[in-house]
């Protein structure tokens, strides 16, 4: 999930660098608007598989910092 989410911020990026060498403001704000909404699915899908918690910075972690479960890779 978390390669998905920062798929689309990467392509975000891109888009933006694309948009300002051709000029076209409208690649810009759909640059944008894609780049909020990978954030937003990362924000929401870093959570814990057990308990639910969010995981926060410790999402990329070998167990929960909550429960103290295994997180799985």
């Amino acid at each position: 999930m978390r390669i998905l989410g920062w798929g689309l911020f990467l392509l975000g990026i891109l888009l933006i660098l694309l948009g300002c060498w051709l000029r076209q403001f409208w690649l810009i704000i759909i640059a944008d608007i894609g780049m909020l909404a990978a954030i937003i699915f990362l924000a929401v899908s870093n959570r814990c598989p057990h308990c639910g918690r969010f995981l926060g910075r410790a999402g990329g972690g070998t167990f929960c910092p909550h429960c103290g479960e295994r997180l799985e890779k």
